[in-house]
């Protein structure tokens, strides 16, 4: 069922996913927050891929940096999702890769697309 899940949410967001989608807990214009993350993944990692979806639904930015960026994110998360448990020393290398990744995310949208990814 783990693995499912795990492929619905990547051919999601390798579809690029929908303007539409949204998180029912985050309400209106909030991107899906991909479910199958681990539980011990940083908030950081949420923020990234919220970056990640803006990014690729940017219309304004050009199809192959969209793309350069979901695969990047897509590769990331499998990597996290190997990991059934993580010590401290591995949340804190997810972590700050997950924030530096937010924020070259962010600079490519650059106010390309005017809503942040918060």
């Amino acid at each position: 069922m783990t693995k499912l899940r795990i492929a619905l949410v990547v051919a999601l967001v390798a579809c690029g996913g929908s303007k539409k989608d949204t998180n029912p807990v985050g309400g209106p214009g909030e991107p899906a927050i991909d479910p199958t993350l681990p539980s011990w993944a940083p908030a950081s990692c949420t923020t990234y891929q919220k970056a990640v979806f803006q990014a690729i639904n940017c219309d304004a930015m050009d199809k192959g940096k969209r793309d350069e960026i979901k695969d990047s994110y897509n590769a990331a998360s499998v990597n996290w999702k190997q990991e059934n448990e993580a010590d401290a020393a591995k949340i804190e290398e997810v972590n700050a890769s997950c924030t530096s990744n937010a924020e070259t995310v962010r600079v490519a949208i650059g106010d390309l697309c005017t809503s942040e990814a918060k």
